[in-house]
């Protein structure tokens, strides 16, 4: 009986720092301000803002969001260039410990109603 309580207790203190990982709160770094969030509203990229974002299964391995994208079409130079909307899929992943929080690394965007050479984003994955 003995053993099995000080096997109990140290399976409990090796698997500790996990649970408190699980208990972290989770975070995305805003590409363009560096700044941390829980399930933003907008990301800002250099030519691309996202906005209106609504999310699913935040704090999973994988958060989807979804919402408008509005995009700089360098065309025939950035300067001269134009916005267009579109809708916007976006898919949070990679999430690694910074202290007591945990921070999704990668963010992928695929974006409708833009052409084709706009419609992926791909940052940190």
């Amino acid at each position: 009986m003995r053993r099995t309580l000080v096997l109990a207790l140290a399976l409990l203190t090796l698997c500790a720092p996990g649970v408190a990982l699980a208990a972290g709160s989770s975070y995305v770094r805003d590409p363009l301000s560096d700044r941390l969030a829980q399930k933003p509203k907008t990301l800002a990229f250099r030519d691309v803002d996202l906005t209106s974002l609504r999310w699913k299964h935040w704090g999973w391995s994988k958060a989807i969001g979804r919402g408008t994208a509005s995009v700089l079409l360098c065309e025939p130079s950035c300067a001269e260039g134009r916005r267009v909307r579109g809708k916007v899929r976006v898919v949070l992943r990679k999430r690694v410990a910074e202290g007591d929080r945990r921070v999704y690394q990668c963010i992928e965007a695929r974006i409708t109603g833009v052409p084709k050479a706009y419609s992926k984003i791909s940052w940190q994955c």
